[in-house]
């Protein structure tokens, strides 16, 4: 633009307009306006969101867009306008959330909000804090609402929140048991409650090593001092290790949703939206006051890969005993957090893939697994292939009509990617072997007629297989297999379990963020029983059970 047809621009601008605030009005003598000022009292407004910056004048055409396309200030950043009776193109200007706040994406100065020499809650550590955090939270409000929350008399169920000495004598002395709770208490909601142990500690400056201790300890703790029952390993190492690998993805994500540089409704939007994926994150920054206050977000909060996407679609499980389909709706929510193949990672889940799996069906909860790197080492790269050593903590909850299996692992993996050419295309493979320290898959022959469990538990050990051909962001084709050999140590201990789950899927990209794919496996039990003869009343011969599954689905990618 000329510059006598810019500056013209700049008095007119200086001359007529008006700022327009949602709860109060500022007036400002034109004679002393300028852009610095202007942008300022735009950056500086509570309800940025809301403010906008209007050019009167009784003819619509002598401020048409393509007559004046910006108002540039002096950092490069440009002001949103809004013209009486003119409608902008839609690329024409920056939105007044990213310009007048900025505050998520760092684009406006807010340094001037931050409290002098503050140090962020969680840089600093409060063992006492997170302690009080875990026994209220996970302990105490638990007990008493089982204890005095409901009427005993009228049941005949076992007393076990009647705690006293003699129960605490007895658990640390009779030592460990397996306890017969069903599979969705055992394998979900143990780890979701180690989940609150684990992020009591993380959201009070302990870091992932220490937070774990808080979510084993926790679990000791509630199986030893807090129920008359005998205490469970199961309970212990479920609760434990699954609450940790559960815990840290949620204690991310939370961080990720939440943003302290926001203000207004944008800030509350953000701190609900972490709350929901970390109560206990929630809770701590209600008390300690870092729910409003604002200050500058840890420098891990946005890894440099993420991948998050929504996948819909239909599945149909084929009994294979019956013959039986079953169609249902699935819905998967996937997040990968890092990449395996680029990052040497010196933080526990600098990389993690979570997924989660709701169907239309019964059971609704019909999936989740986590994958957390531990340690990760390159081993080799250069120009056209990566090999990474990784050491993960794994969780995994698996429920549908066809295959029950959950269990907590500890998987070492090795990580490959070869470089097919120069337009984004590569193969990749994963290879590893895990140990298992708690898994649990049904039992054909024993049920507990009073808690209701009806599978076994015990250690194991696995295996992993995978390869895909990757482009762009998405797997085109994927093809992978998982093995794992479960000894049972629950009692009756007189079985062993060998599964075994395989998939291939085909993934077509639509659009940049859409794609629609076809996947077909296949779930499958060989489990061996050697009860004694007289044990049950009927024989107890080997089991076999195959599950084949089919799926269409399309998935978009969010983030």
């Amino acid at each position: 633009m000329p510059i006598k047809k810019f500056t013209l621009f700049v008095v007119l601008v200086l001359l007529f307009a008006e700022i327009n605030f949602s709860n109060a009005q500022e007036t400002i003598d034109n004679k002393k306006l300028s852009l610095k000022k202007l942008s300022e009292k735009i950056s500086e407004a509570d309800d940025a969101d809301k403010i906008f910056l209007k050019l009167n004048s009784g003819k619509s055409k002598e401020f048409s867009s393509s007559s004046f396309s910006k108002i540039t200030r002096s950092n490069g950043f440009s002001l949103s306008k809004e013209f009486d009776n003119t409608t902008p193109g839609k690329n024409d200007f920056k939105s007044l959330s990213d310009v007048s706040t900025g505050l998520s994406k760092g684009k406006v100065d807010i340094s001037k909000y931050f409290p002098p020499d503050y140090k962020p809650w969680e840089s600093e550590k409060h063992f006492w804090w997170g302690a009080g955090e875990g026994v209220l939270l996970n302990i105490f409000i638990p007990w008493a609402m089982a204890r005095y929350g409901r009427t005993w008399d009228s049941t005949s169920e076992e007393r076990w929140p009647f705690i006293g000495f003699q129960s605490i004598w007895n658990n640390l002395n009779n030592g460990w048991n397996y306890d017969g709770d069903n599979f969705l208490t055992n394998m979900f909601s143990h780890p979701f409650g180690g989940n609150l142990f684990y992020n009591s500690g993380r959201t009070n400056g302990m870091n992932f090593w220490e937070s774990s201790a808080f979510a084993l300890g926790g679990s000791f703790i509630w199986e030893t001092f807090m129920e008359t029952n005998q205490p469970a390993i199961n309970d212990w190492v479920i609760t434990g290790l699954g609450g940790t690998a559960f815990g840290e993805v949620l204690y991310r994500l939370s961080t990720l949703a939440t943003d302290n540089t926001a203000r207004g409704m944008k800030r509350v939007w953000t701190e609900f939206a972490g709350g929901i994926f970390n109560p206990a994150r929630f809770l701590t920054r209600l008390v300690n006051g870092e729910i409003s206050r604002v200050f500058p977000n840890p420098t891990w909060r946005t890894p440099k890969d993420l991948n998050l996407n929504l996948d819909a679609g239909t599945r149909v499980l084929i009994n294979d005993s019956t013959d039986i389909k079953e169609l249902e709706g699935i819905f998967e929510l996937n997040v990968e957090y890092g990449d395996p193949y680029r990052t040497q990672h010196s933080t526990p889940f600098s990389h993690f893939k979570y997924n989660v799996q709701i169907a239309s069906s019964s059971p609704n909860l019909t999936g989740m697994t986590v994958m957390g790197s531990l340690f990760a080492i390159e081993l080799d790269e250069n120009e056209n292939t990566n090999h990474t050593l990784e050491t993960s903590l794994n969780y995994n909850y698996l429920n549908n009509p066809g295959f029950l299996y959950g269990n907590v692992a500890i998987t070492e993996q090795l990580n490959s990617q070869f470089k097919l050419n120069d337009h984004g295309w590569h193969v990749r493979s994963k290879l590893g072997v895990r140990l298992i320290p708690m898994g649990g898959t049904p039992d054909d022959y024993f049920l507990d007629s009073t808690d209701g469990r009806n599978y076994d538990m015990g250690q194991g050990l696995g295996a992993v297989g995978k390869v895909s051909l990757f482009s762009e962001g998405w797997e085109v084709f994927t093809a992978q297999y998982t093995m794992d050999y479960l000894w049972t140590q629950s009692e009756p201990s007189f079985s062993k379990h060998f599964l075994q789950g395989g998939e291939f899927s085909f993934q077509l990209p639509v659009k940049e963020y859409f794609v629609i794919g076809f996947a077909g496996g296949y779930y499958k039990r060989k489990s061996y029983y050697h009860y004694p003869s007289g044990f049950f009343s009927y024989p107890t011969p080997d089991v076999s059970f195959q599950t084949p599954m089919i799926r269409v689905f399309f998935k978009t990618r969010l983030i």
